[in-house]
């Protein structure tokens, strides 16, 4: 009973240090774009021959430097 006592508090610290990403999401299809090609040039070729699909774009910071993410997948 201790031990699944000191895991629970474990868990719960862990849970509670853990830094919340703040996600901005791009709507704007040129900026979208934009950010794929200068971020990601190898996924913008897939993209421009119709290998992947492009399913979100977000900025978020991390570390004081501006970083951007982009969800895709396979046709």
């Amino acid at each position: 009973m201790k031990k699944l006592i000191l895991l629970l508090s474990v868990v719960t610290v862990l849970t509670a240090c853990s830094v919340v990403v703040k996600r901005t999401y791009v709507r704007d299809y040129r900026e979208q774009i934009e950010l794929i090609k200068t971020n990601f040039p190898e996924i913008y070729d897939l993209y421009r021959q119709g290998a992947v699909i492009i399913d979100d774009v977000y900025t978020y910071e991390k570390d004081g430097k501006g970083r951007v993410h982009i969800q895709y997948h396979y046709r």
